[in-house]
């Protein structure tokens, strides 16, 4: 006689941190610019950082500790706990640049994960940061993209509907090049005279980067890009014609495509935004 038997066993998952194997290669750790404001309140001007850890059950214990560079003393972590509506075991903080400015002053700062989940005891790195006081100059060449998810990844397994997560991301690189991209409505009446029934500029806008290690590059095309529900982009470059670029809100409108370089670990990116809003349009009004 066969006997079959069922049971459910639970998949137990560690949170694991991007760290790169020794291959023989010089290079430092990637330290991120991140800057603020002890005067504005702007939100283009004060960074902020999410980390978001998934735990195999709720139960399982998820720290995050903060430390300043020459300093192994645990710092407060300054800002917001993540909220998940929908989703009982994701874990998460938003660092606020802005309150560790004040608080502590201008410097380079590390955020680490450590977790106890199913007794097992770990922990990563999950960053480096360089924060400054925001000034032109200290933001000079610089995109900041800065987005709001509201959906699920799958990627990360984690339901951040309704949540209060954001994050930002500094680079050095290029957005704007508008391209207006105007749809254009005419009506020929029987005189032959050419009458305008609509026009509306469909923008688009081009991210540019200059070379970036792959932290960067995979912060915007595994997070940022990917789970965009708000995304604002800001540009501070000097030669950009249009100066008034401030937390404009898009959509990506065109695959980001990387540039990959022969014999080194940075790359290019470009990628293409639209309005979120289709706000720039004009028509007759009959009402």
């Amino acid at each position: 006689m066969n006997y079959r038997f069922k049971e459910d066993l639970q998949v137990i998952r560690f949170p694991q941190g991007l760290i790169d194997e020794d291959r023989g290669l010089k290079a430092c750790c990637p330290v991120l610019l991140v800057l603020a404001s002890t005067t504005d309140s702007e939100n283009w001007k004060n960074d902020v950082e999410q980390v978001t850890v998934k735990k195999s059950a709720p139960s399982d214990i998820v720290n995050f500790v903060v430390t300043k560079c020459g300093s192994s003393v645990p710092l407060s972590n300054l800002g917001d706990q993540g909220i998940y509506p929908q989703d009982t075991t994701a874990f998460g903080f938003v660092f606020d640049w802005k309150q560790y400015l004040i608080t502590y002053g201008v410097g380079k700062y590390t955020i680490s994960v450590e977790f106890t989940i199913s007794g097992v005891t770990g922990g990563y790195q999950h960053g480096q940061y360089d924060l400054q006081e925001y000034s032109i100059m200290s933001a000079a060449n610089t995109v900041r993209v800065w987005s709001e998810p509201s959906t699920y990844s799958e990627r990360e397994l984690i339901d951040y509907t309704g949540s209060n997560i954001r994050s930002s991301i500094r680079f050095l690189g290029f957005f704007g090049d508008r391209q207006p991209k105007t749809v254009i409505n005419n009506l020929v009446s029987k005189g032959r005279v050419v009458e305008k029934v609509t026009r509306e500029n469909l923008n688009e806008y081009t991210l540019k980067t200059n070379l970036i290690d792959n932290v960067v590059m995979r912060a915007l095309l595994n997070y940022h890009f990917i789970n965009e529900d708000v995304l604002l982009i800001t540009d501070h470059n000097a030669t950009n014609p249009d100066y008034h670029l401030f937390d404009l809100p898009v959509v990506l409108e065109g695959s980001p495509e990387p540039e990959y370089l022969q014999a080194s670990r940075t790359a290019k990116l470009t990628a293409t935004f639209g309005d979120r809003k289709k706000l720039d349009k004009s028509y007759y009004n009959l009402q």
